[in-house]
Parts: structure tokens; sequence; C-alpha cells
């Protein structure tokens, strides 16, 4: 079942990043693309169900256990989990509000796929397939590195004064944008955002806890 999901997630992944960062339609992938938490999700679950895959050919190996540790496991779940969340409910619902669709109206096979079809998969994997005996609040603090490190990255990228692509943003996102929200504001958000993290790990925490009881 495990490797079904991953080769499932695999296509449907390739193609949708194919399609999401225009080299398909265009023959060349859209400038600053991998500025965007979407799209660095979408990547990493990629990576991980390659690996993932490779190791279903080597169960009860040291390789698999490398692979398939709960805190490694689970935090790759959330990581793509969060971009279909903040899509749906924060991104996607303030460009119909400005009167636009986003990515200019245009919802296609690709964006489908990147913040529909591979997050809510790659939940679906989790909690079919991943050893959940070993969950613990060690899961939850693992995780919470992942929006610490993509917070670095978007505050250093800034730095460099250098525009998102073709876009003039500094910032990819506004809910994150330092020069337009001001200090406060901005670590206020940022406080908001570490604490739904912990509040999305600590349900999936308990979602995991309860699978195990009903398995």
């Amino acid at each position: 079942m495990l490797r079904v999901f991953c080769g499932v997630i695999l296509l449907l992944g390739t193609v949708g990043m194919l399609f999401h960062s225009q080299l398909i339609p265009t023959g060349r992938i859209r400038a600053g693309m991998f500025a965007f938490y979407t799209n660095q999700s979408n990547l990493v679950v990629l990576l991980y169900q390659l690996l993932l895959l490779i190791a279903t050919f080597f169960p009860g190996s040291p390789y698999f256990r490398i692979i398939t540790p709960p805190e490694l496991f689970f935090s790759v779940m959330l990581c793509i989990f969060v971009t279909h969340l903040i899509y749906h409910f924060v991104l996607a619902p303030q460009a119909m509000r400005s009167g636009k669709g986003f990515e200019d109206g245009k919802i296609g096979f690709g964006n489908l796929c990147v913040h529909y079809l591979v997050p809510w998969l790659t939940v679906l994997e989790w909690c079919v397939c991943a050893d959940k005996t070993q969950l613990s609040m060690r899961c939850v603090y693992w995780w919470l590195l992942v929006p610490t490190a993509y917070l670095t990255y978007v505050l250093l990228r800034a730095r460099t004064g250098s525009p998102i692509g073709h876009t003039r943003l500094l910032y990819p996102y506004p809910f994150m944008d330092l020069q337009k929200l001001g200090t406060k504001k901005f670590w206020r958000n940022i406080a908001g955002l570490i604490l739904f993290f912990f509040s999305l790990g600590s349900l999936m925490l308990g979602v995991g806890k309860l699978l195990l009881l009903v398995q």
C-alpha cells in the first residue's frame, strides 16, 4: 500500500510541478518560483516520496528505518498539509476578495495538484501507512523546525534587496511582508503562525494516537 501511495504522489506531484512551474506550457520555469513555500514543500514531498519508494523495496533494513522515523514522516506530512491549508483558507480568499482569481484567475491542473491532491494524498498516506507507535510531542517540536527554517530563509533572502522573479516583492506572502506590515505587526503574524503550526501538529498527533487505537 505504501508503495502505491508513493507512486501516485510522485506522479501527480511531478506533473503538477511541471505545469505549476510553467515548464510544460512555456518551456521555462517561471522566475522566482522556488522562493514560495508551496513549491519548496512540494519539492520536499517529491524527494521524500522517492526515497520512501526506494525504501519499500528494503523493508526491515537500516535504510528503511532511516527514511521512516516518526519525526520525519510526521514533519513531511505537515509540511505539505500547511500548503493546502494556507492556500485554501488564506491566499485564495484574499485573491477572491480583491476581485482576482489566484494566479491571475488561472486555476489549472498544476495548481490543483500542488495545493490539493498532493497534500491530501500525503495526509492519507500518513494516516494509512505510517508507524504511529512512537508518536510523541517530540514529533511536534521537530515539526516546528520547518516553519522556523522557512522564516529564516524569507528574512535572509529579503535582505538581499532582490525582488522575487519578475515581481516587485521582497517577501513571498503579504502576511510575511516586514516592510509593509511593520515590525510589531510582522512579529504578531509570525507568533500567530507558530501557534497555528504548533496547534496543527498537536491536532495531528492526536489523530495519530486515535488511529493507533482503532487499528
